[in-house]
């Protein structure tokens, strides 16, 4: 693997995030470990332990960095979880609530860069890995991710006017 396959898997990977919503937990497997970390809807990036973040400091950016190389490297997967940023209606009979709804997302990742997943292979593979109510979802695509980031730009140019 390039240095040049490295940046542009890492941008496209950030463009990715950075155009879900919410704030997330990324796991990122690769070999026999793997490794969890909190992506906040501004981007900040710590360890993940199984109550949430974990307050860290800028290491925990550099070991999301060197996972996603590992991963790259020797071939391996990540899952996106996005927290809360859908909402599930109950059916009477169980209470009529609304609960808050997860969205699950993954993509492969090896030498050959990031190749997003769609939505029913993840459930196929996935199956009771996630707790509480989730919703499968494609991991987006690259050129959803280019739309995302241009979209995001523009809004960026017009506020920025505006003041």
């Amino acid at each position: 693997m390039n240095t040049e396959n490295f940046q542009k898997s890492t941008a496209y990977l950030d463009g990715a995030l950075m155009s879900l919503d919410g704030d997330k937990v990324i796991i990122i497997s690769f070999g026999s470990q793997q490794e969890r970390f909190y992506v906040s809807s501004c981007g900040e990036v710590n360890r993940c332990g199984e109550q949430g973040p974990v307050n860290g400091n800028e290491n925990d950016f550099e070991r999301y960095r060197m996972a996603f190389l590992e991963a790259l490297m020797d071939g391996g997967s990540l899952i996106v979880r996005q927290i809360g940023v859908g909402e599930l209606q109950l059916p009477t009979e169980l209470g009529g609530f609304i609960i808050p709804l997860d969205f699950l997302s993954s993509a492969k990742v090896g030498p050959k860069g990031i190749r997003s997943m769609r939505a029913e292979e993840l459930k196929k593979i996935y199956k009771g890995g996630a707790d509480g109510a989730v919703e499968y979802h494609d991991f987006p695509s690259q050129d959803q991710v280019k739309i995302a980031m241009l979209k995001l730009i523009e809004t960026e140019k017009d506020e920025s006017t505006i003041v």
